[in-house]
Formats: structure tokens, sequence, C-alpha cells
């Protein structure tokens, strides 16, 4: 991690991109512009029971997330996929949502400073 409790770690990214800024910010600004529509359909996926609706959502914004090194919210996706796949802790995917969604506000605190960071 880069620092103390950040649930982002934007080493593979650096690495993806060969450390330029332009490109950085690109994938992050792509991220945050996408990713709270992502969020919102998840959840009214879930509202409506659409449950394969909330499998393929997940699985879309899944892999956005190992670019910023978000591995706690990268499980949470992937559980939730695998419960809206299987149709098992239905009950629970609300919570769950919520849950990621409390996560997704910290990466998006800590991805806009990094955005900043990049100058791009």
């Amino acid at each position: 991690m880069e620092s103390t409790g950040s649930l982002t770690d934007l080493t593979y990214l650096r690495s993806l991109t060969g450390g330029a800024n332009d490109k950085i910010a690109k994938y992050i600004r792509m991220f945050l512009t996408g990713a709270p529509i992502s969020l919102q359909q998840m959840e009214l996926n879930t509202l409506s029971k659409d449950w394969e609706g909330v499998r393929q959502t997940a699985h879309a914004l899944k892999p956005q997330l190992g670019f910023f090194g978000a591995k706690g919210a990268e499980e949470l996706l992937r559980e939730i996929e695998r419960n809206a796949s299987d149709h098992t802790e239905l009950g629970m995917m609300q919570k769950k949502i919520e849950h990621f969604r409390q996560q997704y506000e910290i990466i998006r605190v800590e991805l806009e400073k990094a955005l900043q960071e990049t100058g791009a």
C-alpha cells in the first residue's frame, strides 16, 4: 500500500502506464465517471431483484478496481457477483452493496487526490 489505511495502491497502474501521468489520469477519470453509474445500476437491479443484472454489473466493475489495487473492494464485488449468480444470500445484497458504496467513497477520494498529484 502507498500509505497506511489506503484502500488503493497505484503500483499496478503505474506499471501498466509506464508511469505516464496523462495515462494514469485517463484511467482514473474513466473510473470516476463510470463507477457511480455502475453502482447505481447495481442498486436498481437489487431493488428490482434482477440478479443477473447485479452479477453483470459487479463483474464489469471488478477488474477496474484491480487497476487501482483496491483488493478489498474487488473481493467484495467478487462476493456480490457470486451471490447474485448462485442466488445465495440475496437478503444481504443491499447491505453488501451499501458496504461497497462506502468503500467506493473512500476510493473516490483517494483517486481524486492521486489525479491532482498527476497534474494531468
